[in-house]
């Protein structure tokens, strides 16, 4: 293969060093300093990898992206940033990058992107399908810096403009509607409807006439003809939840529907054609259920042509202060009540609590706490409801168990890498595993990075760099 050409386009002098080097052996390097100088480079040159970060003086990274996408022959696009929120995430992706890459990484993993990009990049005279451009970000948004919640932006970005099914899984509380209506929103059907029906609120012997609708007298009580929820998608997405409680007498139904868009009001002789996009969630696991013969397994291997995992908010604990803070803020503007903020004390008990509820249940604690507080500052007494909750692991438990309770769920839940793609398996569960470590020490330590720093037998920039990678507050882990 011959050497790859890598233009990067960062303002930090420093990191644009640090970049230029670690791919100096490897690679034909050129960097530049603002977004116009990016483009005149990507306009007159060809490149195989575009490392663009998305803060740039003049154009933007994602400006950049859509400009190198639409070139004969594109460069792939890694995009990075120190912003990793949700919106960056889903537009990158959704723009055509190759991958996104939150400051600070490993340079080591970043090489091996790079390189990996440019052996994929498209050979000579193909052209890839062109994606739409990336819109605005919706008025709903998920919240979290986690490696787990990353990849959840990353997978909605890449899935929102495709026209094909998406499964959602995750526990109750996770934010699986959530999901649902951001791909709406971020799909070519926004201006569309989005309808939610939730297959375990609604009578089976009522759930066909409320998805398909029915004729006039097709049943006691039916004195007019009426639409369902299927008709009120049309042209937009349908979202079904719980969809594991569907009855196997529907599942049927929809399957055909699925395949060919049209169905059958129930009592009527005249088919209808809907052409509305599928979004499914549920709590359970499907592949277990259709082993048990409570699911079809031709609808679940057709509703599962692109699935997003999210996480539960326990495996993703050093999410819980900015994202209760936030929270918190949303709920005090919401009621027009005082100002909120959260003591110490108070991120420590929601970081040792083990959410069964998730996001829901954190939300909800909040907005209680925000209400019936006697001051501006909330603290753990202010959190610890009426019926209290379980806590995390006792301070005995071993760091294999604690590992081994952590990791397990991860690595069941992981999917399969698909076509040429390589599995980020093994990044993800060190990460993890090193994430659990350092919370280890610095609550033995009360938060003292110093002391942390000679524990672990690492240089204290190093620390300070694993932890602002992990997102972890040393502050909000004192005892």
């Amino acid at each position: 293969m011959p050497t790859p050409r890598v233009l990067i386009a960062e303002d930090e002098a420093g990191l644009r060093l640090v970049l230029r080097k670690a791919l100096g052996a490897v690679a034909e390097v050129v960097t530049v300093s603002d977004g116009d100088r990016a483009s005149q480079a990507i306009e007159s040159e060809d490149w195989d990898v575009l490392v663009a970060d998305i803060n740039l003086p003049g154009r933007s990274g994602l400006t950049l992206l859509r400009e190198a996408k639409a070139r004969t022959r594109p460069p792939h696009v890694i995009v990075i940033t120190a912003q990793n929120t949700m919106a960056n995430a889903i537009e990158a992706m959704k723009g055509g990058a190759y991958d996104y890459l939150c400051k600070p990484f490993d340079l080591g993993e970043f090489e091996e992107l790079v390189l990996r990009a440019a052996a994929d990049r498209a050979p000579e005279g193909e052209r890839p399908l062109q994606d739409g451009p990336p819109q605005a970000e919706g008025t709903r948004t998920l919240y979290g810096r986690s490696p787990a919640m990353q990849r959840v932006f990353k997978a909605i970005g890449r899935a929102a403009p495709s026209p094909h099914s998406v499964l959602v899984t995750g526990e109750s509380g996770t934010g699986k509607e959530l999901v649902a209506r951001i791909l709406h929103e971020e799909s070519d059907r926004s201006k569309g409807p989005f309808v939610a029906v939730n297959a375990a609120a609604i009578p089976s012997e009522l759930l066909e006439a409320d998805l398909f609708g029915h004729s006039r007298g097709a049943f006691t009580g039916a004195q007019g003809a009426r639409a369902g929820k299927f008709h009120a998608a049309d042209g937009g997405t349908l979202f079904l939840d719980e969809i594991g409680e569907m009855p196997l007498s529907l599942q049927s139904k929809l399957l055909r529907v699925l395949e060919s868009k049209a169905f059958y009001p129930v009592g009527a002789d005249r088919e209808v054609r809907v052409d509305a996009r599928i979004v499914v969630a549920t709590n359970r696991d499907l592949a277990e259920e259709v082993r048990g013969g409570r699911f079809r397994g031709d609808l679940f291997y057709r509703l599962n042509v692109l699935g997003i995992e999210l996480p539960p908010l326990r495996e993703r604990i050093e999410d819980i202060p900015l994202l209760a803070k936030w929270l918190l803020g949303k709920a005090v503007r919401e009621t027009a009540g005082p100002r909120r903020s959260l003591s110490d004390d108070a991120i420590a008990w929601l970081q040792d609590y083990t959410w069964p509820g998730n996001v829901r249940e954190l939300e909800n604690m909040l907005v209680r706490a925000s209400t019936f507080a006697h001051g501006p500052v909330i603290r753990a007494e202010d959190l610890d409801g009426p019926r209290g909750g379980p806590r995390r692991a006792a301070a005995d438990e071993s760091f294999e168990e604690l590992l081994s309770r952590h990791l397990a769920p991860v690595v069941r839940s992981f999917p399969e890498p698909m076509g040429g793609l390589r599995s980020d398996l093994h990044p993800l569960v060190v990460g993890t595993a090193e994430r659990i470590l350092l919370e280890l020490v610095l609550r033995r330590t009360r938060g003292n990075q110093v002391q942390a720093a000679k524990l672990l037998g690492i240089n204290r920039n190093t620390l300070k760099r694993k932890i602002d990678e992990h997102g972890i507050e040393p502050s909000a882990l004192k005892k």
